[in-house]
Formats: C-alpha cells, sequence, structure tokens
C-alpha cells in the first residue's frame, strides 16, 4: 500500500500547483483525484500495518517491509520511466540480500 501510495501522491503532485493563497494549495490537494486516492492507500496501508504488527513480530514485518524497495523501483521505472543509476540497483540488491539473510536466520 505504501508503494501504491507513494506512486499516486507522485500522480497528483504533478497538478499541483505551489504559487498562491495558501487556501488555493489545500483545495488543490483536496480536489485531486489520485492524491485522495494516495492519502487512501496510506490509510488502509497503516490499518494493515497495525493488524500485521498484531499478529507478527515486529522485527520481521519491518524486514520483509523492505520488500517496498524493490516495488519502488519497479514503479519509478514503468511508470515514471525514471532512469536508476547503478549505484542504487547495488544498494537495493545489498538490502535484500541482508533481508534474506535476516530471514533464515
Amino acid at each position: 500500500m505504501t508503494v501504491t501510495g507513494s506512486t499516486l501522491l507522485k500522480i497528483g503532485s504533478r497538478t499541483l500547483s505551489f504559487d498562491g493563497a495558501i487556501f488555493g494549495v489545500i483545495m488543490s490537494y483536496i480536489t485531486s483525484p489520485a492524491l485522495l486516492a494516495g492519502f487512501a492507500a496510506y490509510a488502509v496501508g497503516a490499518v494493515l500495518w497495525v493488524y500485521c504488527l498484531s499478529q507478527f513480530d515486529l522485527s520481521y514485518v519491518t524486514f520483509v517491509s523492505s520488500f517496498q524497495y524493490i516495488l519502488l523501483l519497479a514503479a519509478s521505472i514503468l511508470i515514471f520511466q525514471e532512469h536508476i543509476s547503478m549505484m542504487k540497483w547495488i544498494g537495493c540488491i545489498i538490502i535484500m540480500i541482508g533481508v534474506i539473510f535476516w530471514l533464515k536466520g
């Protein structure tokens, strides 16, 4: 849900104007379907997070949630056509190797 929320917020942020009065900025937030959907995705994610915390160890769910890095890279490339440097790929791979080691250990 975090990846979905972040992706929707990024899409919605493209339509925002931060010029002008604060009321106009707030109105652009609450009238953007993508932003509202992004905030809703984060809210659903928070509810699911609390459920997971009630069922599993904190250390387990926190490490498993690291998989979102891979999903965020995929969204960055597929949806936003962002360039991901080799250093970022290597860092992500190292993180995932660490998560696998932690889960196996």
